[in-house]
């Protein structure tokens, strides 16, 4: 019973380090992101098209860059979509930090992100799928 309760003990001190460990990576990831930390650079934040259209072909890549990256139907935009399903201007890619956040612009048939549709911005990791009008992207970090 003594051995029970000391594994128990054990495995609660344990559960306690875990805890604290995952609050300091948290708020060091915070930090990051407002630029008050130095940051583990992964690359080139991309988007790479993975079904296309005539006038953007599937492989293409785009840089998201500091300035950041917008898509829409409008011919200002940094990726213009010829699609009725995208809104002139649907989305905005923002890099800083090391850090990718989309958002979308208060599109008609919304912005996706996975198979979800976003409704406030949105942290992107390397592998994510974002959905805008009929054009699938991939985002990826390459160095």
């Amino acid at each position: 019973m003594q051995i029970l309760l000391f594994f128990g003990k054990m495995l609660f001190v344990l559960g306690i380090y875990l805890f604290l460990i995952r609050i300091v990576t948290i708020q060091l990831a915070d930090l990051r992101a407002r630029g008050l930390a130095p940051k583990n650079d992964l690359g080139v934040a991309c988007l790479e098209v993975l079904n296309g259209t005539d006038y953007l072909p599937k492989g293409r890549r785009f840089k998201i860059e500091s300035p950041g990256l917008t898509i829409g139907r409008g011919k200002t935009n940094d990726v213009p979509l010829a699609d009725h399903f995208c809104s002139v201007e649907h989305a905005n890619f923002m890099h800083r930090g090391g850090v990718t956040i989309l958002e979308d612009k208060g599109s008609t048939n919304g912005t996706w992100v996975n198979g979800e549709r976003i409704e406030e911005k949105i942290q992107l990791v390397p592998g994510d799928f974002i959905k805008v009008g009929s054009v699938t992207f991939q985002y990826s970090r390459q160095s």
